[in-house]
């Protein structure tokens, strides 16, 4: 006897020639729906026969590893790389002296100091600092800052490198037709022995945008779903085939 007992493997080929994949699926599900109308008749209204009328087909795949090229995909759009500007989250610090100057240090030199918020510990807005690259100059600040003290660095803007990558969300825009081939094993239950590779191969699938990005304050990898549309090519009422392939030894 034979059973399926692995998780797919994804591919994605774009009409770019991108290739995306990912061999670190969770889970991940083909859904195979007919829609049909029953014929009756006759004495009883028996049922007489059925119409088949379409076939829909629906992939999900949820994905442990964070992928950001999958991710602008769902977008509908390209990744550009290049330097930019971000928005520092805040973070509290604590007031030194620095040859009787009054400072902190922060984690990126901000752009400009005005686009910079400080706050104390009683929730008042800090304002009167000057900044030189990364040091905060808190001694003519008002309120007063004392060294010792803690104050919130609620945000500021800071320049990223030229590895930074970052796609539009453009709402007139969606994601684009793929190739999808997705890939599992056909095992030998009494040996427990993969004897064929049982690979999926859709033509046409469109990921479908809808989205949930899940986050939680405890730390743990959460995944990543997606879900795909296969459509019918323009040429054709073929969407696809599925492979039996024999493992040699």
């Amino acid at each position: 006897m034979a059973v399926v007992a692995d998780v797919f493997e994804a591919l994605m080929l774009d009409g770019n020639g991108e290739v995306y994949a990912t061999g670190t699926v969770q889970d991940s599900n083909i859904e195979v729906s007919v829609q049909s109308n029953d014929v009756n008749g006759g004495q009883g209204n028996e049922l007489l026969g059925v119409l088949h009328s379409t076939r829909n087909i629906n992939v999900t795949v949820n994905d442990i590893n964070f992928r950001y090229d999958w991710l602008a995909r769902q977008f509908g759009q390209d990744i550009v790389t290049g330097a930019g500007t971000a928005y520092a989250m805040p973070v509290w610090e604590v007031a030194k002296d620095n040859a009787g100057v009054v400072e902190v240090e922060l984690e990126n030199e901000p752009i400009t100091a005005h686009q910079m918020k400080i706050y104390n510990e009683d929730g008042e807005k800090v304002t009167g600092f000057t900044v030189t690259g990364k040091k905060v100059d808190l001694t003519s600040a008002t309120p007063e800052v004392a060294i010792g003290d803690e104050i919130e660095i609620r945000t500021y803007i800071y320049a990223t490198p030229a590895s930074s990558q970052q796609f539009e969300i453009d709402n007139k825009v969606f994601a684009k037709g793929t190739h999808l081939i997705l890939q599992t094993l056909e095992v030998d239950e009494s040996e427990e022995e993969p004897t064929h590779k049982i690979q999926y191969e859709f033509y046409k699938a469109i990921p479908e945008g809808n989205m949930t990005i899940n986050t939680a304050s405890e730390r743990s990898a959460q995944t990543s779903g997606h879900t795909f549309r296969v459509v019918k090519p323009k040429r054709s009422k073929v969407v696809g085939v599925v492979k039996r392939i024999p493992i040699e030894a």
